[in-house]
């Protein structure tokens, strides 16, 4: 599919070793512009207890769904079809972990954090993990979301956020 990109397998292992196990196992997760689905099935296989996936893509969505079914991880997911900005609220209850890996040169990580804080998808306490072009490193870091790191690894940066507690 022209424009896909799926996280690298490098890409992911540091990703995942950045936020540590405690941020996957036993969690809810949200897979964001989920594309293969890669990150939010390597969840489910480090333990997350549940994972969302969100991608605009029939075909993709259908991949999503033929991979939970083959390796029994279907009662652990759902795949919701839809542009990511439209899909946040109607996504329910919070979530211990976030991905999002946005198109590069996209703007929509700016408004993707401003929808993650008015919808309250994050958990205090939670982690949201913004995959973008390492070329495009900007202070992510608004309201409730505070930097952990940003990370790179050729033309890809992995930002980590935490999220406090809702600010009055």
């Amino acid at each position: 599919m022209a424009g896909l990109r799926p996280t690298s397998e490098r890409v992911r292992a540091a990703l995942f070793s950045i936020i540590g196990s405690d941020a996957v196992e036993g969690r809810r997760v949200v897979d964001l512009y989920a594309g293969t689905g890669a990150l939010g099935l390597d969840a489910l296989s480090r333990g997350a207890e549940h994972v969302d996936f969100v991608e605009q893509s029939a075909r993709l969505c259908s991949a999503i769904r033929q991979h939970l079914r083959q390796w029994s991880l279907t009662p652990r997911a759902r795949v919701h079809r839809g542009k990511v900005l439209n899909r946040i609220e109607s996504l329910q209850g919070e979530y211990d972990l976030v991905m999002a890996d946005p198109p590069y040169g996209s703007s929509e990580i700016e408004r993707l954090i401003t929808r993650l804080q008015s919808a309250r998808l994050v958990k205090p306490g939670g982690v949201v993990v913004l995959e973008h072009r390492s070329d495009d490193v900007q202070d992510y870091a608004v309201g409730r979301f505070s930097l952990e790191t940003t990370r790179r690894y050729g033309d890809t940066a992995v930002t980590v956020l935490s999220a406090g507690a809702t600010r009055g």
